[in-house]
């Protein structure tokens, strides 16, 4: 099973709450990210940046799909469901991006998500997501790669979070099975970068 990739936005698509409904986008159109590092890359590490194209994700594929809202990707802290078109969850497409909008349920979760978000401690929002190799296009751009996703394969949670730190992108590297870095070619030393690839691998039914 294919990894299953996480993105994390904060600026104008950090959450947003009026009494107990909140909302934000968890995807972003032709907005790049900071510079990420591609560590399975054929040729050694590479640096891109990351662009999500309006044509990523469609009705058709909300329609197919069942998509959680969470807290922090923790699939035991959930806080609305779309369903099939159908359920507590409300997911738009505008041009913008992808628009998210739910209202707190009265449970433990819920009164920590309202709280957070009024007082401004969790200020991103982020989704879980899968993409095929030929869904996506990249193109260099001097000394960077430009990576596109033209299609999204499935779309898995939307997720309010503490630490998007970037105000467009914020990535980190992760592995639930490893939870480490990978390791640095040798020759290569660690720089300060904004951004980096996050990966979750998770089994998903």
């Amino acid at each position: 099973m294919k990894n299953l990739e996480i993105r994390s936005f904060g600026g104008d698509a950090a959450p947003k709450i009026e009494g107990r409904t909140i909302d934000g986008y968890a995807i972003v159109f032709n907005q790049r990210s900071e510079v990420m590092l591609d560590w399975s890359a054929e040729e050694g590490l590479r640096r891109f940046v990351e662009v999500v194209s309006p044509t990523a994700i469609s009705d058709n594929l909300l329609q197919q799909s069942d998509i959680k809202a969470l807290v922090e990707h923790n699939r035991q802290r959930l806080l609305a469901r779309y369903n099939k078109g159908k359920g507590t969850l409300e997911l738009t497409i505008d041009e913008h991006g992808l628009r998210y909008k739910f209202d707190a349920p009265n449970t433990a979760d819920g009164d920590y998500a309202v709280e957070m978000v009024s007082r401004g401690d969790i200020s991103g929002s982020s989704f879980a997501f899968r993409v095929k190799n030929e869904d996506t296009t990249w193109v260099k751009d001097g000394k960077l790669w430009v990576r596109t996703i033209n299609k999204f394969t499935s779309i898995h949670d939307v997720t309010i979070t503490t630490d998007p730190a970037y105000t467009q992108t914020e990535v980190n590297v992760r592995s639930l099975e490893e939870m480490e870095k990978p390791e640095e070619p040798k020759g290569e030393k660690q720089k300060p970068y904004k951004v980096k690839l996050e990966i979750l691998r998770m089994n998903i039914h």
